[in-house]
Order: structure tokens, then sequence, then C-alpha cells
């Protein structure tokens, strides 16, 4: 399959962050410039050199549930995977990736179940062969962690659940498609729709040369949080004023990734849910709870007839 990505690197359509700097010395003080850095990104094909990266990026996207799956095995699937992905980066294609996007079978690395109907095309002979997605030679553990980890959260959904066990079978014929988006906290989401757009033309591509990616849901855990009473106020000498009794409601949801809020408006199913590990001493010094942030996660279930849709809402937002 012949990349795009690869050859040119950045689309005429792709993001480019232009600078406002003053041109003018003599425009005002250093207080009215405005000194914004000019920023080229270019979008790759995930690769090899890309590894130690994508795991450093999963550990963010996991958390502190990171320790939950093998992310190392996880980072091999998705830097494997050249045909279908998306790096963005900006010192050239030997840096690392300040953001990615991808799609994996959860079927195939689950079971395997494309690794001999993908040897060749529906000729069948060995001239016209084509490469098929890279299969493990055995289940994925990675995988299967993050299927019994999903089968867990969404147990509070009773359809969800149901819907997932089904569609995750070993006999399923419909096969689940999972996102995994994940970014600097710096990246600007303008950087999004473009990412969106490619991975919707690299599944077409690739379901046009018989590769396994005729997905028909598309599972995310889009990284969330509410607001909470800052740790930091309470760890204060300051004198508390008295509790009264107020009536509970539910905190409101935000996302961090703003383009999934967009998502869930399309999704078939969402089930919010808590991260299972606490963080140590260490990680708990980096996050937001102590700033009365709770980060969380947002499960959703999205069929494929809806990703155009939202992909196309993302692309017209004029608030980017």
């Amino acid at each position: 399959m012949s990349k795009r990505k690869s050859t040119d690197k950045r689309d005429p359509e792709d993001v480019e962050m232009a600078s406002h700097e003053e041109d003018n010395d003599d425009s005002g003080s250093d207080g009215d410039m405005e000194d914004i850095i000019n920023v080229d990104f270019e979008f790759f094909d995930p690769k090899d050199i890309d590894f130690h990266a994508v795991k450093n990026l999963l550990n963010q996207y996991f958390a502190s549930d990171a320790i939950l799956f093998g992310l190392s095995e996880l980072s091999e699937l998705i830097v494997s995977q050249s045909n279908v992905g998306t790096t963005i980066k900006v010192n050239g294609v030997e840096s690392d990736p300040y953001s990615l996007l991808t799609v994996l079978n959860m079927n195939q690395h689950l079971y395997n179940i494309h690794k001999v109907a993908n040897a060749t095309t529906e000729a069948g002979s060995a001239s016209s062969a084509t490469p098929a997605t890279p299969a493990t030679p055995k289940p994925s553990q990675a995988m299967t962690q993050i299927r019994d980890y999903v089968f867990t959260k969404s147990k509070q959904n009773e359809k969800l659940h149901a819907k997932l066990k089904e569609l995750l079978s070993a006999g399923s014929k419909k096969e689940v498609g999972l996102i995994l988006s994940e970014r600097f906290i710096n990246m600007p989401v303008e950087t999004a729709p473009p990412m969106w757009r490619m991975m919707l033309e690299e599944v077409k591509w690739a379901i046009d040369e018989g590769l396994p990616f005729n997905f028909e849901y598309y599972l995310l855990m889009c990284p969330t949080y509410h607001e909470v009473a800052p740790k930091v106020d309470l760890d204060e000498d300051t004198p508390k004023p008295a509790k009264k009794k107020t009536k509970v409601t539910e905190p409101a949801t935000f996302f961090f990734h703003p383009e999934e809020e967009m998502l869930q408006q399309y999704a078939e199913f969402t089930q919010d849910f808590k991260l299972t590990t606490p963080p140590t001493v260490a990680e708990s010094k980096n996050t937001f709870e102590d700033y009365g942030i709770a980060p969380a996660r947002r499960m959703m279930l999205i069929h494929k007839d809806k990703i155009p849709e939202v992909v196309q809402l993302m692309t017209n937002n004029s608030q980017w």
C-alpha cells in the first residue's frame, strides 16, 4: 500500500500552526508584543524507531492503570502496523512523536482470525500476495488484558457489557476496532481532525486491499476528569467553614481531548468508570487531583457508520 504520509510527510490540508510574531521591533513594549513560535507538524506512519515514545504515550493514556497491561507488546503491535495509524512529529522522521492515533483489530489480536485469510489475495496466487497486518503467533496477552478490563468496567451497563461480550467472543462475525488516541498536553486540538481523516482513509484503503480493518464497531476509552475538592486546600491550616447539608449532584464530566466530546453524541453505548489502580506517591505529585481535578475514563462504543459523520463535524468545527 502506498502511503502518502511516508513519502510526502505532510498534506496541503494538514495543520500548520503559523506564527503571529511581530516583524516591527518598534511596535510597542515587550508586554504588547506577541512572540509565538512557528511550528510545522509532520504526519508519519508509526515506525519501529517510535517504539519507546509510543510506549510512553500509552503509559500516559492508561495513567495509573498502565501497570495492568503489557505496554511493550501493545507498542509493538502499533509500530508494526504501518498501514493504519498516524504520529505527529516536529523535528523530522527520526524524532519522537508528540501525538498518536491508531486503531487495532481486537478480534484479530485476540484470536488470530485473519492469519491465514490474509496470506494471499482472493485469487490465491503466490505472485499476487498482499502484505498482511502483522499477526501475533499466539493470542496477544496485551489485547486479552484490555478485553478483560473493558468487560470489568462495563459491568455497570448491562447492555454495553452484553454487547461487548457478543462482539469480542471467539466466534463473532462482527469485529471491533480499538482506537488509541493520545498526545502531549500542549498539542493543539487543531491537529486532531487531520489525524481522524487519515485514519478513515487508511481503513478504507486497508479494506480495499483485503486487510482486516472492516470493523462493525469502534471502542474508545476516552480520558476524562471531573472537579473535586482540592487536596491542597485541605492541607492548609486555615479554618474551614462549617459544613452544610447540600443536595448531592453528579459532578460534570469534562474531556481532556475536546474532539472526543463530539464522539459521545454518536456513541451507541457509553459508560464512565474510575481507574482501578491508585497512583503511587511519586505519580500523585503529577496528578490533577491535588488541584481539584479527578481523572477518569468514558468508554464509548460507536457503530462504523457514525464515524465519518463525527469526523466531518470535527473538521467543520469553527471553534478550533
